[in-house]
């Protein structure tokens, strides 16, 4: 039985995102735990540059897959199902912005202290691998990048953090955010321009972008 089961999640590691959601409409529940682990931290990454709070991001991207799961059998092979979940993540940070009916927040990736207070210590993964003085810089050269993201209007950060960051094609921000091709590429160049004229400062003063 132990053998049986082993085999069957041996199996399911080897499918593609696509497959495995389909497997999740026919009941697997295994399928779907293996799609948590390979987008949890990159929607949680994407929701958190784009609410600033991580809680709500945490929220979000829980309630993202929730409603994946819920809604497996309705998931289209004409899309790519990273386009999907992130179609979803992108209309439940909407509703939130909507149902706060506030301007979203500046962002900054910092993590937590222990009394709960901001401090300056990013919450992205640093390779341990990596010297003191190359982590050192890595956080630093993080702190910066994601101020600047943080700087860049909600309405044009959302098709820059999908590319930049998720590395989504224009097609795939297209099917995501409901945007024309066309507006996509628009707001991504206008998102890359603000991105420049805030770092340009910065590489002015020497900080090796």
């Amino acid at each position: 039985m132990y053998a049986d089961t082993f085999k069957q999640k041996a199996r399911l590691k080897t499918l593609t995102d696509e497959d495995l959601i389909q497997e999740v409409a026919k009941g697997n529940n295994d399928g779907f735990d293996i799609l948590v682990d390979r987008f949890k931290l990159r929607l949680f990454n994407y929701l958190f540059r784009m609410v600033g709070n991580r809680d709500d991001a945490e929220e979000i991207a829980q309630e993202a897959f929730v409603k994946a799961y819920i809604h497996a059998d309705k998931y289209k092979t004409i899309a790519k199902f990273s386009t999907w979940l992130y179609t979803i993540a992108t209309n439940l940070v909407r509703n939130r912005m909507r149902s706060k009916k506030r301007a979203p927040r500046m962002l900054s990736l910092w993590g937590r202290g222990r009394d709960g207070e901001e401090d300056d210590r990013p919450i992205d993964l640093v390779d341990p691998a990596r010297g003191p003085d190359e982590t050192s810089n890595d956080r630093e050269l993080s702190e910066m990048i994601n101020r600047a993201i943080g700087k860049i209007p909600e309405k044009y950060r959302t098709s820059f953090v999908l590319r930049e960051i998720n590395q989504l094609s224009y097609e795939e921000i297209a099917a995501a955010t409901g945007l024309k091709l066309g507006t996509v590429r628009s707001r991504i160049n206008r998102a890359r321009n603000y991105f420049r004229k805030i770092v340009e400062p910065l590489l002015e003063k020497g900080v090796d972008f």
